[in-house]
Protein backbone atom coordinates (compact mmCIF):
# COMPACT_ATOMS: atom_id res chain seq x y z
CA UNK A 1 0.00 0.00 0.00
CA UNK A 2 1.30 3.57 -0.81
CA UNK A 3 1.73 6.07 2.31
CA UNK A 4 -1.22 8.51 0.03
CA UNK A 5 -3.12 5.84 0.48
CA UNK A 6 -2.75 5.26 3.92
CA UNK A 7 -2.64 8.40 4.64
CA UNK A 8 -5.96 9.25 3.48
CA UNK A 9 -7.92 5.62 4.02
CA UNK A 10 -6.48 6.53 7.88
CA UNK A 11 -7.33 10.03 8.00
CA UNK A 12 -3.58 11.17 9.01
CA UNK A 13 -2.27 14.71 9.22
CA UNK A 14 0.71 15.66 6.47
CA UNK A 15 3.21 17.46 8.50
CA UNK A 16 5.63 16.72 5.79
CA UNK A 17 4.92 14.69 2.18
CA UNK A 18 7.81 12.63 0.52
CA UNK A 19 8.24 10.24 -1.96
CA UNK A 20 5.03 8.05 -1.70
CA UNK A 21 6.71 5.04 -0.91
CA UNK A 22 5.18 1.21 -0.79
CA UNK A 23 4.50 0.73 3.13
CA UNK A 24 5.37 -3.05 3.29
CA UNK A 25 4.86 -3.60 6.94
CA UNK A 26 4.92 -1.89 10.14
CA UNK A 27 6.83 -0.80 13.26
CA UNK A 28 5.52 0.33 16.62
CA UNK A 29 7.67 2.04 19.08
CA UNK A 30 9.46 4.58 21.11
CA UNK A 31 12.90 2.71 21.94
CA UNK A 32 15.24 4.30 19.18
CA UNK A 33 17.98 1.25 19.89
CA UNK A 34 14.99 -0.99 19.13
CA UNK A 35 13.77 0.47 16.00
CA UNK A 36 17.47 0.92 14.76
CA UNK A 37 18.03 -3.16 14.94
CA UNK A 38 14.37 -4.76 14.27
CA UNK A 39 12.19 -2.35 12.07
CA UNK A 40 12.06 -3.35 8.68
CA UNK A 41 13.27 -1.10 5.57
CA UNK A 42 9.71 0.63 4.08
CA UNK A 43 7.86 0.22 7.37
CA UNK A 44 5.30 2.51 8.45
CA UNK A 45 6.66 3.43 12.01
CA UNK A 46 4.13 4.33 14.63
CA UNK A 47 5.44 6.32 17.38
CA UNK A 48 4.49 8.79 20.15
CA UNK A 49 8.22 10.28 20.11
CA UNK A 50 8.41 13.94 18.34
CA UNK A 51 11.97 15.01 18.37
CA UNK A 52 15.09 15.06 15.91
CA UNK A 53 16.23 11.33 16.67
CA UNK A 54 12.95 10.82 15.18
CA UNK A 55 14.33 12.02 11.56
CA UNK A 56 17.30 10.40 12.35
CA UNK A 57 16.27 6.72 13.14
CA UNK A 58 13.65 6.98 9.90
CA UNK A 59 16.50 7.41 7.54
CA UNK A 60 18.70 5.14 9.47
CA UNK A 61 16.05 2.20 8.94
CA UNK A 62 14.99 3.51 5.73
CA UNK A 63 11.36 3.61 6.61
CA UNK A 64 8.64 4.69 4.40
CA UNK A 65 6.63 7.13 6.59
CA UNK A 66 6.66 8.42 10.39
CA UNK A 67 3.45 8.54 12.05
CA UNK A 68 2.99 10.56 15.28
CA UNK A 69 -0.17 8.96 17.53
CA UNK A 70 -1.87 10.40 19.68
CA UNK A 71 -2.57 13.74 18.59
CA UNK A 72 1.61 14.32 19.32
CA UNK A 73 3.05 17.34 16.94
CA UNK A 74 6.48 17.34 15.77
CA UNK A 75 8.99 19.77 17.14
CA UNK A 76 10.62 22.24 14.99
CA UNK A 77 13.85 20.34 14.85
CA UNK A 78 11.80 17.52 13.91
CA UNK A 79 9.66 19.08 10.99
CA UNK A 80 13.21 20.98 9.43
CA UNK A 81 15.07 18.05 9.50
CA UNK A 82 12.07 15.52 7.76
CA UNK A 83 12.36 17.95 5.31
CA UNK A 84 15.84 18.51 4.45
CA UNK A 85 15.62 14.58 4.68
CA UNK A 86 12.83 13.87 2.75
CA UNK A 87 10.85 11.77 5.66
CA UNK A 88 7.13 11.80 5.18
CA UNK A 89 5.89 12.80 8.85
CA UNK A 90 2.35 12.28 9.25
CA UNK A 91 -0.20 12.50 12.36
CA UNK A 92 -2.48 9.85 14.25
CA UNK A 93 -5.41 11.49 16.58
CA UNK A 94 -5.82 7.75 17.43
CA UNK A 95 -3.02 5.80 19.87
CA UNK A 96 -0.36 3.95 18.52
CA UNK A 97 -2.99 0.70 19.20
CA UNK A 98 -5.53 1.81 17.41
CA UNK A 99 -3.48 3.17 14.24
CA UNK A 100 -1.23 -0.08 13.92
CA UNK A 101 -5.00 -1.63 13.64
CA UNK A 102 -5.85 0.75 11.10
CA UNK A 103 -2.58 -0.25 9.29
CA UNK A 104 -3.40 -3.56 9.37
CA UNK A 105 -6.60 -3.66 7.99
CA UNK A 106 -5.60 -1.29 5.25
CA UNK A 107 -2.74 -3.78 4.21
CA UNK A 108 -4.68 -6.60 4.58
CA UNK A 109 -7.43 -5.90 2.39
CA UNK A 110 -5.28 -4.21 -0.26
CA UNK A 111 -3.07 -7.19 -0.66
Amino acid sequence: MKVSSFTEKACLRVFNKAEDREIENGYCGDFLSNIISRAPENCAWLTVMNNVNVAAVAVLIDCACVVLCENVEPDGALLERAKEKGITLLGSEKDVYKTSLILGELCRTEN
